[in-house]
């Protein structure tokens, strides 16, 4: 299954009011590089929706947790930042001290692409979506997450909602990200969306299940419809 075919199958089977990206390392000097400025990591999420493009440490360093959970190294004027960022947010109890050390983080790296899935032209590390809660509902389903008896539930966190392309990427599995304020800050994404991420390799699978789980869903919603009518 194509990136472009994965595309497609999302978008129908779970009705995505946004483009899913796909993100994928790279050391390829040669690959143009973003030189718009942008607030944050999970702005970068929001362009790649209509367009590719690679970012390196540069573009990330506006937001430095951001950049240090993406796998970028910080020095000097960046680290000192990151330091006192961290020292705000645990002195108003917005993280606590003991929180910090265990920052997710990327493997380090030269770069990222960022490129709507739709034209991807190779493998992505991580596919991200903008899903609502019916999109959970389906998508667990589809992984299995659901399931009364043997379903292992689907890896959930918050902030910093970049976190979660962090463990996504470690134990190769989905995880799906309520957010943090600084996402809904600089992606703007309605309060209904929440954030899904994925490895490549795990789509296709995902797109197969749903695909069945859309039927079976449609099966059943009939059922309740007709019961509904009996009470309208």
């Amino acid at each position: 299954m194509t990136p472009a075919e994965q595309h497609q199958q999302l978008k129908t089977l779970l009705q995505l009011a946004y483009d899913p990206i796909g993100i994928s390392s790279t050391s390829d000097s040669a690959v143009a590089t973003t030189s718009a400025a942008a607030p944050s990591a999970c702005n970068l999420w929001r362009r790649a929706e209509s367009a590719s493009f690679t970012a390196d440490a540069k573009a990330h360093m506006n937001c430095k947790v951001g950049a240090h959970v993406m796998g970028f190294s910080l020095q000097g004027e960046d680290m000192q930042a990151l330091g006192s960022l961290m020292q705000t947010m645990t002195g108003v109890a917005y993280i606590m001290p003991d929180e910090v050390p265990a920052l997710p983080r990327l493997p380090e790296h030269k770069a990222w692409r960022y490129t709507p899935l739709r034209v991807s032209i190779v493998d992505s590390d991580l596919v991200v979506l903008w899903i609502d809660a019916r999109q959970v509902m389906l998508i667990q389903e589809a992984m299995g997450s659901a399931h009364w008896k043997s379903g292992k539930g689907l890896r959930t966190t918050g902030r910093p909602a970049c976190g979660a392309l962090a463990l996504a990427y470690h134990h190769a599995e989905a995880v799906v990200s309520f957010g943090c304020a600084g996402m809904r800050t600089f992606t703007e994404i309605p309060d209904q969306y929440m954030l899904f991420v994925i490895p490549g390799e795990l789509v296709e699978g995902l797109c197969r299940s749903l695909a069945q789980t859309a039927q079976a869903n449609a099966a059943v919603q009939c059922v309740y419809d007709k019961q509904k009518s009996l009470f309208v």
